[in-house]
């Protein structure tokens, strides 16, 4: 099957806090879309977290607390979300692998529900190792990286959100970026996925490998993408002061900075 036949559904969930373990989903958005246009209205489920929604949270999707008195709580919604999952669409959502997707598994391990979330597609997949050099993959940025539209009146509603995903899943297909075939584009997925978890344990999110040549660059912040010969040595003892820099990265940075680092014998 094709990506660009298939009905892909794509999701996204606006939240409590950052925390798919410990915080509650709020707001839960879909969309429909099938070779690249929209298939019917998009989906939207206010959700009552039994939880306190904080300011900074609100910041970010303008959901308040009062907005969510009165709504379904979660089992009421994740009923109607798993009748979606029967028809077997193709699942996508942005950063679905690390967030949406472990939050509504907790959930329903909080709430005594057996079903968990089918595979999924995610850009942040390719766009983490192909865009590694980008200074943000926000949502956001990558949709204007990759020239999709998402209107700022409308950024972090999970319906919006979730359209602009799907098209932003058609537009690096198109680009052959993702492999058109749904399988192919799944296997890829898990590879690429394997290359980020090495990537992970030897740098962190502190420094990453060019994808074309294997030169070093910064991973994170204002200087990222940049190579280490190309930051101020007051940037370098900085970073390679932070303690949660794996090894790898700390004695690559050493290194940049002509630190010679002794074995001790005794």
């Amino acid at each position: 099957m094709k990506l660009t036949h298939a009905m892909i559904l794509t999701l996204d969930a606006e939240t409590t806090g950052p925390d798919p373990s410990q915080d509650r989903i709020v707001e839960l958005g879909g969309a429909y879309t099938q070779a690249g246009r929209q298939v019917g209205p998009t989906l939207r489920a206010l959700v009552d977290p039994k939880k306190y929604i904080p300011a900074k949270a609100t910041q970010i999707h303008g959901i308040r607390n009062e907005d969510i008195d009165g709504q379904p709580l979660w089992p009421v919604v994740a009923a109607r979300l798993k009748v979606h999952f029967e028809a077997e669409p193709v699942l996508c959502g942005y950063n679905f692998l690390n967030f949406d997707g472990p939050l509504i598994d907790a959930e329903n391990g909080r709430n005594d529900i057996e079903w968990r979330c089918p595979r999924c597609l995610d850009p942040f997949v390719w766009t983490y190792w192909g865009d590694r050099g980008l200074k943000s993959r926000k949502l956001g940025a990558i949709c204007e990286h990759y020239g999709v539209e998402l209107s700022e009146d409308r950024a972090h509603t999970a319906d919006a959100d979730s359209l602009a995903t799907a098209e932003l899943l058609m537009a690096m297909v198109l680009e052959g970026i993702i492999p058109d075939d749904v399988e192919q584009a799944f296997e890829e997925q898990n590879r690429i996925s394997a290359h980020i978890e090495i990537e992970f344990k030897r740098f962190g999110r502190f420094l990453y490998e060019d994808r074309m040549d294997g030169t070093i660059r910064i991973g994170l912040g204002k200087h990222c993408g940049m190579t280490l010969d190309e930051v101020d040595e007051a940037y370098l003892k900085w970073l390679v002061g932070r303690p949660e820099m794996p090894s790898e990265a700390r004695s690559i940075i050493k290194h940049a900075l002509g630190v010679v680092e002794q074995i001790g014998l005794f």
